[in-house]
């Protein structure tokens, strides 16, 4: 029995350990950074305790002064090693950084999760609005053929129809509907020009707000188009122009409620060479220098599993 549960322990032992390895190298320039401060800091008070005692005070006055100075250097060498240690597993244990004060009492944040997660938030009591990029025919069958079920927008689709909130026609209808109200005027394509699904296409940035619970609301963002083998494409202009839009549509639609935002443009085509950092850095200049359309919280989040390989500490 305790051989077993031993066994079990000294797994997550070194689970947990690889974990903080991977972090420590992922970041080690940042971790590094922030202990030398930390040294500094500490030394600075060290500094204020040796008006009263001295440090050479406490060595052995027979002591040469190479050995002084080398006991000072491990001194010095221990302390920055304790604060690297530190901030490590700070930094290691923490999945929610605060990377913009728009000054209205309203934050943008960065951290690892679940996009559909309410914990994502910081009141899981109250409404949020999740942001998922779609094609911009909207698109409502996931067949892994017109809209993969390991997307986003394939799985946000999924949970709508699990829930039995809507089927994919009735979804269908409703994204529709709610595009027509809020004014977007669409192009018909031909079916030579995309084999399968909706043939209305309408502008990149268009987003169709759907309710699913009291909540959650989703906003539905058009990002890419299909060609007629269904494969994603989308422009740099295109891409500014959708984030642009959809900052300007949460700052009328949010509420004031929190926005939460996946790594948009991860995983498209035309985005394949940028990696999610890339991105990430990206979305998080593009919303500072546009910060009046801030008129809420915006949690950006990053897949959990990219904790090992996606750094955001010094975002």
């Amino acid at each position: 029995m305790c051989s077993r549960y031993c066994t079990k322990g000294q797994e997550e032992w070194r689970r947990l350990m690889k974990h903080y390895i991977k972090v420590v190298r992922m970041n080690f320039r940042y971790i590094a950074k922030l202990a030398v401060q930390w040294t500094g800091v500490i030394f600075a008070i060290l500094g204020f305790m040796g008006t009263f005692v001295s440090l050479s005070d406490l060595l052995d006055e027979q002591l040469a002064l190479y050995s002084r100075i080398i006991i000072s250097a491990l001194i010095l060498a221990g302390v920055w090693l304790l604060a690297f240690i530190g901030n490590s597993i700070y930094i290691g244990s923490r999945r929610r950084f605060d990377v913009l004060d728009a000054g209205n009492n309203h934050h943008v944040y960065v951290q690892y999760g679940d996009v559909f997660s309410p914990e994502e938030v910081l009141q899981e009591n109250l409404r949020r609005n999740v942001v998922i990029p779609v094609n911009r025919c909207f698109d409502t069958i996931v067949d892994d053929d017109l809209i993969s079920s390991n997307t986003l927008h394939g799985k946000a689709m999924q949970k709508l129809y699990a829930a039995g909130t809507y089927t994919a026609e009735t979804l269908g209808q409703t994204i529709q509907s709610n595009l027509a109200l809020a004014g977007y005027r669409s192009e018909k394509l031909d079916r030579r020009d995309k084999r399968s699904g909706n043939l209305e296409r309408y502008p990149v940035g268009a987003v169709a707000e759907v309710k699913a619970d009291e909540k959650l609301n989703y906003f539905f963002l058009g990002l890419t188009y299909f060609d007629r083998n269904l494969h994603a494409n989308i422009s740099e202009e295109e891409y500014v122009l959708a984030l642009a839009r959809l900052l300007e549509f949460c700052m009328i639609r949010s509420q004031g409620f929190p926005i939460v935002i996946p790594l948009i443009g991860a995983g498209n085509a035309n985005n394949s060479q940028k990696s999610e950092r890339d991105i990430l850095d990206y979305l998080i200049n593009f919303i500072k220098m546009n910060r009046r359309f801030v008129n809420c919280d915006i949690h950006i989040v990053i897949r959990d599993n990219g904790k090992e390989s996606i750094g955001i500490v010094d975002v």
